[in-house]
């Protein structure tokens, strides 16, 4: 620990930046190596008894890569091809029921490929690719958006997010066959909610996936975290860095809209006007996106962050509009 922070110190790295980036990439690195290992048997076992000594073997790297070597990595981003959902989610952490009064955003294949293409033209890696909407399965293209971020060996890993109420087409099936050793579904469990147990296809899409070989994570959510929206002034700069702090949301970068926020819930409220905030990063607009990251992951929180109420109360997952 020690070394590490005598490297700290001769880079002058802030927490947050270590924070935000280089430790975040060392535990992306970590889980999305591991779990290639385990699901498709490529690289090398980590041990995680070890875990903490690997994370600090990576971190160093990382570090080094970047002043040394200008290496820039993502260690998580969310592709939002749809504000489309099946469901309608009162708690919804990304607000995406809002849109249902505001209209929907869809993105289209070529701004898929024009976004994506942008974004690792000015990176060495994306260590977790996820796609998500709304609901991605409603996405006509969502099988030509899969197999082009499969195709780029710059992304590690593609995780496709649906919240288990339809069943993949015959097109995502073949793409996620053909490419089966860097994808995964990641299927929400809602099912602690009792008024959901007819919608939900758990069986049927465990059983698709199992017959063809993809990988898939069912995970249950017992409980959520009600969603409290935004607080119409700022809260002090002590509650913003605690409420950071405690925020699982802050690793999940989103692209929306050709922008890129902290989190769905930020992307959200910039799209339909809850908040005036500037600090996203345009892909459209943007003249050094590699800059532009740099400095996003530098700051200590984003601008969403000092309005965002973070509510520590519970409810049932999913309760509906």
């Amino acid at each position: 620990m020690q070394k590490l922070n005598n490297i700290k110190e001769k880079y002058n790295i802030s927490e947050s930046f270590y924070r935000r980036y280089f430790e975040q990439n060392a535990l992306n690195r970590f889980g999305m190596e591991s779990l290639k290992f385990i699901w498709f048997k490529e690289g090398k076992f980590l041990n995680p008894i070890k875990k903490e000594q690997i994370i600090h073997e990576y971190i160093e790297e990382e570090i080094e890569n970047f002043f040394e070597n200008n290496i820039l990595n993502i260690p998580q981003i969310e592709f939002a091809i749809t504000t489309r959902c099946s469901l309608r989610c009162k708690d919804c952490n990304a607000l995406i029921p809002r849109f249902n009064q505001h209209g929907h955003l869809e993105m289209n294949f070529e701004n898929f490929k024009t976004n994506l293409d942008k974004l690792l033209s000015s990176v060495n890696m994306i260590r977790h690719f996820c796609i998500l909407g709304g609901e991605p399965l409603l996405h006509k293209e969502l099988a030509k958006m899969l197999e082009y971020a499969l195709l780029q060996d710059k992304i590690y890993i593609v995780r496709l997010i649906t919240n288990g109420t339809l069943l993949p087409d015959e097109q995502v099936m073949n793409v996620a066959k053909k490419y089966h050793k860097k994808v995964y579904f990641y299927i929400s469990n809602y099912s602690a909610n009792e008024a959901l147990h007819k919608r939900l296809k758990h069986n049927e899409i465990k059983e698709l996936l199992t017959k063809n070989n993809i990988k898939f994570q069912i995970v249950g959510s017992p409980e959520w975290n009600i969603e409290a929206g935004f607080a119409t002034s700022k809260f002090s700069k002590e509650q913003i860095l605690d409420n950071f702090q405690s925020c699982t949301r802050t690793q999940c970068v989103q692209l929306l809209n050709s922008k890129i926020d902290i989190c769905s819930k930020a992307s959200t409220a910039r799209e339909i006007g809850l908040l005036n905030i500037t600090d996203y990063i345009d892909l459209n607009t943007t003249k050094d996106l590699k800059s532009d990251l740099i400095q996003f992951y530098k700051k200590p929180y984003q601008e969403a962050c000092e309005y965002c109420i973070f509510s520590t109360d519970m409810v049932k997952p999913a309760l509906q509009e």
